[in-house]
């Protein structure tokens, strides 16, 4: 590498670590997800450790990481956070060495080009700056890609093993990553080894791969068969929001990441309002990132052929799995085909023939992305994380909660709040004594039954359709009065603490919904339940106390009522 490239190379790597340390610290805290990694994370190895793992729907190798991340630093968010950076980072430099390789060492501007995609990708610093797998795993995915190429230049014994190597920490990173280990290993069978003692390689090295993995084997079948990893239930398949995953890769604008669309028509043309916006920060990145693949797409490589073989496949795959049901279709789902795609992207960039032309759509790229991550209010870095734990605590906080108080949480468990707390003051003591209608154990609530996993997926439509069309529920009732109502002495107050974003059907279409079985039976089970459980608490609670208002926080809506 001279001089000049290795200059262009650090300074790339340098905005890349600029845009993703750029508000790392976030205000709002953990949301959920990244909540229960930590919790994981923190649990006692062996039996703790692994229990947690059971029951969540992801392999184990990043949680090994945090606790070892945990171990030599902190686990304040931003440290945590800062977990996510460095690996983000380590992918970038990566993908320098992924192009060069694809370019048999001869490709330095598609390896800088390559670089500086990933480097000012918004939905890579998005990731890289959350508290979960999804920077490990396109990390890992850049080094076994690294070696899948180097198969195809070199076939020798020590790539073959460290290809095999990077199958295993990928497939113990995501719990589906083995789709991708799958078709990623069958395409370099096809493409890179058609020689007989290549093709033994090839076959050790998925041995390897399989005795390596085995022990694991029982775990990752028990999160792929226990019903909370089905979560369609909560995010029912909707092809037209697939175009989302495209925009998501290619420009700063995260639709998907954020869900802030029910359809991609809508992004850009709602209400007969043309939304510019979208149009020229999400559109036009697109469709320049598009070209630059279908460019080179075409160049005739073996190579090529392993990469859109198992970019294709994945795509399928995942696309096929969403439409029976099993996953949702989101695009972080998809990373592991992240760099492939950028690799393709940046090569086919480079081969245009027409230096000004390059100059062209890269300069439109480069400012349309980098402009709208450094001055939009919801950049990669400014998003704000609507569900984080931190808001409603600091809500509560700021409206005077008093220890003779009461809290009803819905949707997440009260633990799930506890990391924001300080319990050295006693007015935060109703956290601990809060009644929590959980997406795990609304069933009690209902008719006193506890359904877990799976029978509460499967069962929970059926079993309560009646329960939502009715207006009584002595069962609820009195669970509330035995939790909270009989509580409340004169003066103080009860606050329901609901997540909108799960819970945003009013009594009148609840009841609509019900009434037509098309509609019913392909709405998420999980929204008409916590739309029920808010109606029903909200109703109860305004018979009996003084209704005093709302406050809204991000996804959050605090109910305030005050015993007379």
């Amino acid at each position: 590498m001279n001089k000049k490239n290795l200059f262009y190379l650090i300074l790339i790597v340098a905005v890349a670590i600029l845009f993703r340390l750029w508000h790392l610290d976030k205000p709002e805290g953990m949301w959920n997800d990244e909540y229960l990694t930590w919790k994981i994370a923190s649990a006692k190895l062996p039996t703790e450790f692994f229990e947690g793992l059971r029951s969540n729907c992801h392999a184990p190798l990043h949680y090994l990481y945090l606790k070892l991340w945990m171990f030599i630093f902190h686990d304040q968010d931003k440290f945590l956070r800062l977990s996510s950076v460095v690996l983000g980072v380590l992918g970038v430099i990566t993908m320098y060495f992924v192009a060069l390789e694809y370019k048999n060492k001869e490709g330095t501007q598609t390896a800088l080009a390559a670089t500086t995609l990933c480097a000012i990708s918004s939905f890579l610093i998005y990731f890289s700056q959350e508290i979960r797998i999804y920077s490990l795993l396109f990390f890992i995915t850049t080094l076994m890609l690294l070696y899948a190429l180097k198969i195809f230049n070199n076939p020798s014994k020590k790539n073959f093993a460290f290809y095999s190597l990077f199958c295993v920490l990928l497939i113990l990173t995501h719990t589906i990553g083995f789709v991708f280990v799958i078709f990623s290993t069958a395409a370099l069978m096809v493409f890179a080894v058609p020689k007989k003692k290549n093709g033994n390689f090839m076959l050790y090295s998925i041995l390897g791969v399989i005795l390596l993995t085995l022990p694991f084997v029982p775990l990752i079948a028990n999160i792929l068969i226990k019903g909370s990893y089905f979560s369609q239930w909560w995010a029912p398949f909707n092809f037209s929001r697939t175009f989302f995953s495209l925009t998501d890769i290619y420009s700063p604008v995260l639709c998907d990441t954020f869900h802030i669309y029910n359809k991609f028509t809508d992004a850009f043309y709602k209400n007969n309002i043309v939304n510019l916006g979208f149009l020229v920060f999400a559109i036009i990145p697109t469709l320049i990132g598009i070209l630059c693949f279908i460019n080179g797409a075409l160049n005739p490589k073996r190579m090529q052929g392993y990469l859109l073989s198992v970019i294709l496949c994945t795509i399928l795959t995942v696309l096929i799995a969403a439409m029976a049901g099993k996953i949702v279709f989101v695009t972080k789902y998809l990373i592991e085909i992240v760099p492939l795609i950028i690799l393709i992207t940046a090569d086919g960039f480079v081969s245009f023939k027409s230096k000004g032309f390059r100059i062209a759509i890269a300069t439109i790229f480069i400012v349309l992305n980098v402009f709208y991550f450094i001055v939009s209010e919801t950049s990669a870095v400014r998003l704000i994380r609507k569900e984080g734990q931190r808001l409603p605590v600091l809500a509560l906080s700021d409206m005077g909660l008093k220890k003779n108080d009461k809290i009803i949480f819905l949707y997440y468990a009260k633990e799930w709040f506890y990391k924001y707390v300080d319990f050295n003051n006693t007015d935060n003591e109703p956290f601990l004594n809060a009644a929590q209608i959980t997406k795990h154990n609304y069933s009690f609530y209902f008719d006193g039954q506890y359904l877990k996993d799976r029978k509460l997926v499967e069962n929970g439509q059926k079993a309560y359709r009646l329960v939502y069309a009715s207006d009584k529920n002595k069962f609820f009732d009195d669970r509330l009065n035995i939790e909270t109502f009989k509580y409340l002495n004169k003066g103080s107050r009860l606050f329901v603490v609901d997540l909108t974003s799960v819970s945003f059907f009013p009594k009148n279409i609840l009841g609509q919904i019900v009434q037509n079985d098309d509609i019913y039976n392909t709405t998420p089970q999980l929204y008409l339940a916590m739309s029920y459980a808010k109606d029903f608490i909200l109703n109860k609670a305004k018979k009996e106390l003084e209704y005093d208002g709302y406050y809204n926080t991000g996804a959050w809506r605090i109910y305030v009522f005050k015993k007379a």
